[in-house]
């Protein structure tokens, strides 16, 4: 049992696995993206979900995550079953509030699924919970027509809610990457400039071909570095600008300190399989992560990959260790993507293996800039 408060509890299904795009470190195999229908029933999802909830007992909000690729482009009943865990699931974990976090690809036809959304968000009146999207946006594409389509998508669904806030509507963008099409940062930003809820980044180092390449990782770092100066000048929602400046927090804490905070962050994310078994998952500063899917070659121990033989791989790569952020490393799951990155040098490597040193270091420059300032 968990104990204490959790304030916010994400509990991700793979109700959908059918997607038509093209991302290039898509963790889900070919046979599961080319899957006409849903790929469980909201009977094995609820299963799932009451199996977890025996482990919480006091939740504030409870977002469900209705994913993982194209839901918007199931058959027409998927509406109905997904009201049916709206449904199922109120109080399960003696949540607040609930969400239901819907993805999509917006691969296919525009008009249609931006007609399912509508009508997903109509229905949901009656659901007692609000519908966010989670549009996962390919950065590998560069056509202005895709682009204009996530935007066009984004700006429908926020109109049908009506009276939006400065900080939107709550839907999610999130940019996948691979190192063989990483997209001009600053053309990317200026892209997706009008959003106003979070972005957030996601890279799956286990299924990015890039990462053999010569000066992959610090390509990967320099390109993140810059993402995280661009949104923060630009003062855009990007998760991670705010999560990196949340982390810095532990850079002086100790290891032990460090680790707590990942394994109680491992706890605040619930990841249900379409036969209706659940297992955690994990924050980074990119985004939430299902170790399961993203760390296919993993030989065990926690999903927040604090084991000792782990730290110890972590701890005495070389570009780990004398790293000054390492302990803000672990406590925000970063680690846990160089580790997935580490498998493919067992000899270790000179550059993060997270590519996210330097965002780490922009960011406490960024502190110290404040604080010299406030003291001048």
């Amino acid at each position: 049992m968990i104990q204490g408060h959790v304030p916010y509890l994400i509990v991700a299904t793979d109700y959908a696995t059918s997607c038509s795009g093209t991302c290039p470190t898509c963790v889900l195999s070919r046979e599961e993206r080319l899957r006409p229908m849903a790929a469980t029933t909201p009977e094995l999802m609820l299963k799932g979900m009451r199996a977890a909830a025996e482990t919480y007992s006091d939740v504030g909000t409870l977002a469900v995550g209705v994913g993982r690729a194209n839901v918007l482009d199931l058959p027409e009943g998927s509406i109905d079953e997904i009201g049916r865990v709206a449904g199922g699931v109120q109080g399960m974990f003696g949540q607040r509030d609930t969400l239901l976090e819907i993805s999509t690809s917006l691969v296919g036809k525009l008009d249609r699924q931006t007609a399912r959304a509508l009508r997903l968000l109509e229905a949901s009146g009656g659901w007692n919970a609000d519908v966010r999207f989670v549009v996962v946006a390919n950065t590998a594409l560069h056509s202005d027509k895709y682009w204009k389509n996530v935007e066009s998508f984004m700006s429908s669904v926020e109109q049908a809610r009506g009276e939006v806030g400065e900080d939107g509507n709550g839907d999610i963008l999130q940019l996948a990457l691979s190192l063989d099409s990483l997209p001009d940062p600053a053309e990317l930003a200026s892209r997706v400039s009008y959003q106003k809820a979070p972005m957030n980044l996601t890279w799956a180092p286990a299924f990015d071909r890039g990462l053999e390449r010569e000066g992959a990782l610090r390509r990967m770092g320099e390109w993140i570095v810059e993402w995280y100066r661009l949104t923060a000048d630009g003062e855009m929602d990007s998760s991670l600008v705010n999560r990196v400046r949340q982390s810095l927090r532990m850079m002086d804490s100790g290891l032990k300190e460090a680790v707590e905070h990942a394994r109680n962050s491992s706890a605040a994310v619930v990841y249900v399989r379409p036969d209706g078994r659940w297992h955690n998952g994990l924050f980074t500063v990119l985004a939430e992560m299902d170790p399961v899917r993203f760390d296919p070659e993993a030989d065990g121990g926690q999903m927040a990959a604090t084991t000792p033989p782990e730290l110890r791989r972590l701890m005495s790569n070389p570009a780990c260790r004398d790293c000054p952020f390492v302990n803000a490393c672990i406590s925000s799951g970063s680690h846990r993507i160089g580790l997935m990155a580490l498998r493919r040098f067992p000899q270790g490597t000179e550059d993060c293996p997270s590519g996210l040193r330097g965002a780490f270091e922009a960011a406490w420059k960024d502190r110290e800039e404040t604080r010299r300032r406030a003291h001048a």
